[in-house]
């Protein structure tokens, strides 16, 4: 199978706000990004062989509808770590006593009276052990920055508490290879690439 991980396009935001599961509009011009995406994916979502699973914040859920001609099934599993406290707020006005301590145990922690990043893992890596298990071609999730670091991480084995290095642009494309247990990593985090085909 392969396995495509999809980040949603820019969303219309101010500069340096944390907006992890608030839901936010994506900043105008997303659709070519999206026709891009589409074209180079060049999947048809009619058969069982292929699908397409999405977050259910509408920055993501817009462009898996758009990829997959409506055909994408919204999975909880997939939204994006949950800020609590901090949503809404610009991180330079988030207390950086608050920060230090998320940072000292980022795995673990959630000062913010949100999810830390085990409880994301958890989740997502449950779903998908439900889910590799249908017989599929090519799997397409659309998500977002913090799902698919941490998904990234679980698969290919890497610490967790390392999965910050990854560098996952908007509307960027992740890609792996999935033979039962044996996964390769193709291609991470490409943006550039998709944006200008």
């Amino acid at each position: 199978m392969k396995l495509y991980l999809i980040r949603h396009p820019r969303p219309d935001v101010k500069k340096g706000l944390c907006y992890g599961d608030m839901d936010v509009p994506l900043a105008d011009g997303w659709e070519k990004e999206a026709q891009a995406l589409k074209n180079a994916l060049s999947i048809g979502f009619d058969g069982e062989l292929n699908a397409c699973f999405h977050s259910p914040l509408s920055r993501a859920a817009r462009l898996a509808e758009r990829i997959s001609d409506g055909k994408s099934q919204v999975t909880e599993a997939l939204k994006e770590l949950d800020f609590g406290d901090w949503e809404g707020l610009c991180w330079q006005d988030i207390p950086k006593q608050e920060i230090e301590l998320w940072a000292d145990d980022i795995v673990h922690s959630a000062p913010y009276n949100g999810e830390s990043l085990q409880v994301v893992a958890d989740r997502v890596w449950q779903w998908w052990l439900l889910v590799k298990e249908a017989p599929m071609d090519n799997c397409v999730l659309v998500a977002h920055s913090g799902v698919i670091k941490v998904f990234v991480s679980m698969l290919c084995q890497w610490p967790l508490e390392q999965c910050h290095r990854i560098d996952v642009g908007f509307s960027s494309l992740t890609e792996f290879s999935v033979h039962g247990d044996f996964v390769m990593l193709k291609r991470l985090g490409a943006g550039d690439w998709v944006s200008s085909q």
